[in-house]
């Protein structure tokens, strides 16, 4: 969602029916931080076609879990994932 004065100016909230923007080019290394992890699932999973959705999870998962505990990793793809598979 855009940056904007939602709740302190009263200004609409954008509509988020549209399609998913797609990840920049940046996005699709994986972070550093455990924090952007999130972020990076997302647009990893939102540059495949629903056909290689399974091979891009498991990817993925192995990718992050060299760099990440696998519990932290397994946490926040079942968080993206349950956001991400409802938008296709």
């Amino acid at each position: 969602m855009p940056v904007g004065d939602y709740a302190s100016a009263g200004a609409p909230v954008p509509n988020l029916d549209g399609p998913a923007p797609a990840p920049t080019p940046e996005a699709l290394h994986l972070p550093e931080q455990l924090e952007d992890l999130e972020g990076w699932l997302v647009a990893v999973l939102r540059t495949v076609p629903q056909e290689r959705m399974f091979g891009a999870v498991a990817r993925a998962e192995r990718e992050a879990g060299e760099r990440f505990n696998s519990r932290d990793v397994v946490k926040a793809m079942r968080k993206v994932m349950s956001r991400e598979l409802t938008r296709r």
